[in-house]
């Protein structure tokens, strides 16, 4: 008895790769535009920001860290009736608003004669990342 041989017995093993293979790359290119799809926000700076209340003065330090925009957001929290959300910018002195940020050793200085011997809660919020810095509650300090 004579063996007859097949020219084609690894073509089904050869098809059988191709296909496992177009299967992995798809699955894999569906996930990737899953995963990447979405959307990324940037994370919170890493800023050393001390608040302190002198008189009737609400004074914030940056003291190290990521300089943080103009637009930075200051929630004020002043005794139970005033509450009111201002930005950085716009109360800091001129020479810090130079190069658009508040960077290390600039004050965000706010005056108000209302905030003597009151509760003083602030939040401070970045625009870039939305997300909040620091939130202190002061009690501002008697008159003399």
């Amino acid at each position: 008895m004579k063996h007859k041989r097949a020219d084609d017995e690894a073509v089904s093993e050869i098809v059988g790769t191709i296909l496992l293979l177009g299967i992995t790359v798809s699955l894999f290119s569906v996930i990737c535009g899953i995963v990447l799809s979405y959307p990324f926000s940037p994370s919170s700076p890493s800023t050393n920001l001390v608040g302190m209340v002198e008189g009737e003065y609400l004074l914030i330090e940056h003291r190290g860290g990521k300089a943080l925009d103009l637009g930075t957001k200051v929630s004020l929290t002043i005794g139970d009736n005033m509450s009111e959300i201002i930005t950085v910018g716009a109360y800091l002195n001129n020479e810090s608003k130079e190069d658009n940020r508040w960077g290390i050793g600039e004050w965000f200085v706010y005056q108000d004669s209302d905030i003597t011997g009151k509760k003083v809660g602030i939040a401070v919020v970045d625009v870039e990342s939305d997300s909040v810095i620091l939130i202190e509650t002061f009690q501002g300090s008697e008159g003399c």
